[in-house]
């Protein structure tokens, strides 16, 4: 009796665990993404620091901070689209947990109810 009372519920359980997994594993992922982001913007920091204090005149100087711009903006953005592929993608994946689920759980009770 008491085996079936747990089987019962780790199988009540098995949506909850299933998304809490799928959390953790967006979370992980989107942890890894941000510190590779910080590693190249500071990187590209520190060789925008050393190029400026290279620059002889204030155009060289205007132009290789223009690049470093363009080029931070295309990291950022680059980085933008990726975290929201992956929310997006692990949004996805929730609804279908929970829909199949809320199937499930429909199914069950309209077979009790019978």
């Amino acid at each position: 009796m008491l085996d079936k009372m747990n089987e019962q519920l780790k199988d009540s359980m098995k949506p909850v665990t299933e998304l809490a997994t799928l959390n953790l594993n967006t979370l992980q992922e989107l942890a890894e993404k941000q510190n590779a982001l910080f590693s190249t913007l500071l990187s590209g920091g520190v060789s925008f620091a050393e190029t400026a204090s290279q620059q002889k005149d204030v155009m060289s100087l205007a132009e290789a901070q223009k690049a470093y711009l363009e080029s931070l903006q295309e990291t950022v953005t680059a980085a933008a689209k990726e975290t929201y592929t992956l929310v997006s993608g692990a949004q996805a994946k929730a609804g279908e947990m929970i829909k199949a689920s809320s199937e499930e759980l429909s199914a069950k009770m309209t077979a009790a109810a019978k």
